[in-house]
């Protein structure tokens, strides 16, 4: 029979399969948090997986009115512009920011806008189709009124824009009533035609119609 061997100071020296028994508890302690470890690990990842957000549908940018930005607007139109007949062309030219889905726009200075009697459209123009970020389109026009054709005094310009489907289909320089409203957009500058010394305002146009005898 083998007896352990004694050890100084009193300790017994173990044999390996007791060690083996030492190495195995130690090693089973362990076990259960490195399987607590691996479940947490599984189960954030699991947890991560499964969640998918589903893309964000896309729709195409509906059309908006038209915008002219009148502040910036060359000339002012917050002031009465002096003009001679047969003289040198007096330029208007405003921004023109809308989004469009495709739709070009168009626009028409007129003469006397809707004011009775005298209403004269003096241009019309159409713009490419674009977004409301594109910045760098403009409605441009030179005019000179023509002696005998136009009176001298107070008159207004004035500049109409909207998508083209919102004008009537069998007259392209005036708007369908019945879409003015949600899509045109208007400026106008008011202009005095070859004025007196004193630059008086007179014969400004009106809306009213005759008076019945």
């Amino acid at each position: 029979m083998m007896w352990p061997k004694k050890e100084p100071e009193g300790r017994v020296a173990a044999t390996r399969l007791s060690r083996r028994g030492l190495d195995l508890g130690k090693i089973s302690g362990v076990l259960p948090l490195a399987w607590r470890s691996l479940l947490l690990l599984s189960m954030t990842l699991g947890a991560g997986s499964c969640i998918v957000a589903d893309p964000p549908e896309y729709r195409a940018p509906g059309q908006t009115r038209p915008v002219l930005n009148v502040y910036s607007a060359v000339p002012t139109a917050t002031r009465i512009l002096v003009v001679y007949t047969n003289k040198v062309p007096t330029q208007f030219t405003v921004q023109v920011r809308s989004e469009d889905a495709g739709d070009e726009l168009r626009g028409v200075f007129f003469l006397d806008y809707q004011v009775h009697p005298g209403e004269s459209p003096l241009n019309g123009f159409t713009l490419p189709a674009s977004t409301y970020d594109n910045t760098g389109r403009e409605a441009s026009f030179a005019w000179t009124p023509v002696k005998g054709v136009v009176t001298d005094g107070c008159h207004f310009v004035s500049l109409i824009v909207a998508h083209s489907d919102s004008f009537l289909s069998n007259d392209n320089t005036h708007l369908d009533p019945r879409r003015a409203d949600d899509d045109a957009a208007i400026v106008t500058w008011t202009v005095n035609v070859n004025p007196p010394p004193d630059m008086s305002l007179v014969n400004c146009p009106t809306n009213a119609l005759p008076a019945v005898p």
